[in-house]
């Protein structure tokens, strides 16, 4: 089954209770809002210091990018527009002040937008493996607004609960005073020693692309790499938006960490998307093994291939029932 790619998962048809859709929204068009440029440099996860082992784990062994370009100003425009009407439904959890998830439930434009056959494609050049807009629809146009006390941080110090994500700035970032987007040159255990330690991290490491305006972004294995948004130092406006990937080689191991996302999003939702995306995961690998079907003998092959099936949902499960026993995950403001 290496190699095998997914078929796409259409959006549901239904939205959850509580979810209206927006009125007199721009419409997207790839045509005028995209203007797509491909970074300059990539780092690698060797680059921050993860080993051979560990990076033989992940699905590529992209790192993050520099700083790209992903909208045009009327895309720009059209993506602040929805942003603003939006703010209304922000929410908060113990990493983040203000943020509204499951925007695309709510709106059109950010649902094309997310879902952009030439936006994936883009972006999967760039990492190195074929991307699919994320199962989990809670992972599509994630906003971040800042917080309304100045000085707070709009982000603690984290790896994302997916693999493959950018963030862009929707705001212009030239406009405020702080709000600065940073990673850390280094590995996640590194960091979570130093956390534990309560010990700040290196500040040689501490990388904050200058971002030239809205609708930049840097392209990143959120679960690999350190980063946090910076509050303004000044009061101000400023609107970041996070996409979210999956693989689509499912050979790769799932990356859903739903006992986080059960901390932070509408407990009906969580459970259904995750639940969605796993019947997904399962529906391909089946769909897998039929599209390859070939007479064997190798009958301890077929049996481990229901094995990995079975330890697949029974994982599921567990995750289901233990939900709702973690705490949310960050290595603080450092």
């Amino acid at each position: 089954m290496t190699g095998y790619l997914a078929a796409p998962l259409a959006f549901p048809d239904s939205s959850p209770s509580g979810f209206t859709m927006l009125e007199d929204e721009p419409q997207f068009d790839p045509v005028r809002h995209l203007q797509i440029e491909y970074p300059t440099d990539v780092l690698s996860l060797a680059d921050l210091g993860y080993s051979d082992e560990e990076i033989a784990e992940c699905p590529t062994d992209f790192a993050v990018t520099s700083i790209f370009r992903i909208l045009s100003d009327e895309g720009i425009a059209a993506m602040l527009e929805t942003a603003r009407k939006l703010e209304q439904f922000t929410t908060s959890n113990a990493r983040i002040a203000r943020n509204v998830r499951g925007g695309v439930y709510r709106s059109k434009f950010l649902r094309d937008l997310c879902q952009c056959e030439e936006l994936t494609e883009s972006l999967s050049k760039i990492c190195g493996i074929p991307l699919l807009p994320h199962t989990l629809p809670h992972q599509l146009c994630h906003l971040n607004y800042n917080p309304l006390e100045v000085g707070e941080n709009v982000d603690k110090w984290h790896v994302d609960t997916l693999r493959i994500d950018f963030v862009m700035f929707v705001t212009d970032p030239k406009l405020v005073v702080g709000g600065e987007f940073e990673y850390y040159r280094g590995t996640k255990h590194e960091v979570a020693q130093l956390s534990a330690a309560g010990e700040p991290l290196d500040p040689s490491k501490i990388v904050a692309p200058d971002m030239p305006g809205p609708g930049y972004a840097v392209l990143q294995q959120g679960n690999m790499v350190v980063h946090r948004a910076k509050g303004l130092r000044e009061a101000g406006e400023r609107i970041t938006m996070v996409n979210g990937y999956v693989p689509r080689d499912i050979s790769f191991p799932d990356f859903s960490r739903f006992d986080q996302l059960y901390l932070v999003d509408p407990k009906d939702v969580a459970a259904s998307e995750y639940t969605r995306h796993m019947s997904w995961m399962a529906r391909e690998r089946l769909s897998a093994d039929l599209d390859s079907f070939a007479f064997s003998e190798d009958k301890e092959a077929m049996a481990e291939k229901f094995e990995q099936l079975a330890d697949l949902m029974a994982a599921t499960a567990k995750d289901l029932r233990e939900a709702g026993r973690a705490k949310v995950e960050h290595f603080g403001d450092g």
